[in-house]
């Protein structure tokens, strides 16, 4: 128990000293260096967020996240990318593990009622945009029946300010990052 005792004191100590040699070092106008958080990779978070990194996120929609979360709910793994200090934009993903839908099932029931049918991703696919609402921007979403059977969707909402021009080209950026995502049975 001594030894222990010991021990704590010690890193007490030094600990506290550590401290006074920051005053110290501040009273004498020496440049301290900057503390900052440690970025943790977008997979730490788990769930769907396992999918994502974000200098890949940034290289398909040209736009940077610093933060993530995930969710799990039966056989549906969600994620949720967003910037430190901003509510939006943010970017959600979400996969549906596997499903018995065909295309002619999630183009007739899954796919929302205003959507867009897109070609070339997955076995089925749609877009659809929304406008802004409850103190966000504009929203860009895509769903798609992958080659595996699994449901993905992706959507990015803008913040408030967001410009028309900027939404037009996040349907074709969105676009690019859900078929580099597309998985398939090979």
């Amino acid at each position: 128990m001594r030894s222990r005792s010991v021990v704590l004191g010690a890193a007490l100590l030094l600990s506290l000293s550590a401290c006074d040699n920051r005053a110290e070092a501040a009273k004498e106008g020496e440049a301290l260096p900057p503390v900052g958080l440690a970025e943790e990779p977008a997979a730490s978070a788990g769930g769907a967020c396992i999918l994502w990194d974000y200098a890949f996120i940034k290289s398909k929609i040209g736009v940077t996240f610093d933060v993530a979360a995930s969710g799990q709910a039966d056989e549906t793994s969600t994620c949720v990318v967003q910037t430190v200090g901003q509510d939006w934009p943010d970017l959600a993903l979400s996969v549906v593990e596997s499903t018995q839908a065909g295309a002619a099932l999630f183009l007739s029931d899954l796919k929302p009622k205003n959507a867009a049918t897109l070609k070339g991703l997955g076995l089925a696919a749609y877009r659809l945009n929304t406008a802004a609402s409850g103190g966000h921007g504009p929203t860009v979403e895509i769903g798609w029946l992958s080659e595996a059977k699994q449901l993905q969707t992706l959507r990015f909402t803008f913040a408030k300010d967001a410009k028309a021009a900027d939404v037009t080209a996040m349907n074709n950026n969105l676009l690019t990052l859900a078929k580099a995502m597309d998985t398939t049975n090979g």
